[in-house]
């Protein structure tokens, strides 16, 4: 049975808090992955800021790279800012690797509030300066 990813809309800090509840261990499995994300967050427009509770989110090591490749789709294509709260050690490798090799970098917190606040740190440092995160595409 598929997992899910239970999503919240926080229209007060206009952010998504997601919480998927997966064990992603095929290229199946990381295809409906990949549909979920892209199916809620295509529904705003543009590009959102995310926070992604993760107790309950696991990578089988032996499909880490295709799931590297469709996070970072996500995050280069749906999400601006984006936080992980509590994320095991596995997860935590996969994200950083992916974020290297596909310039999809994410941050990490301790907890949902603490989350919000470093999303509302990168809106601050970057407010009046034009867009961030990687070009648009057909934009170079």
């Amino acid at each position: 049975m598929p997992g899910t990813i239970n999503f919240t809309y926080d229209d007060i800090n206009d952010l998504v808090v997601a919480t998927p509840i997966w064990k992603l261990s095929t290229k199946e499995d990381c295809e409906t992955w990949l549909g979920q994300w892209v199916s809620y967050l295509s529904r705003f427009g543009r590009r959102m800021d995310c926070v992604m509770v993760l107790d309950d989110f696991h990578v089988e090591g032996s499909i880490a790279a295709t799931w590297g490749e469709y996070r970072a789709r996500i995050n280069n294509e749906h999400i601006r800012y984006s936080y992980r709260v509590h994320s095991d050690w596995m997860v935590r490798t996969f994200v950083l690797t992916s974020g290297l090799r596909y310039n999809a970098a994410s941050g990490e917190a301790q907890s949902v509030e603490a989350a919000i606040e470093g999303i509302k740190a990168r809106r601050a440092e970057t407010a009046g300066k034009g867009p961030v995160g990687p070009p648009e595409p057909g934009s170079r």
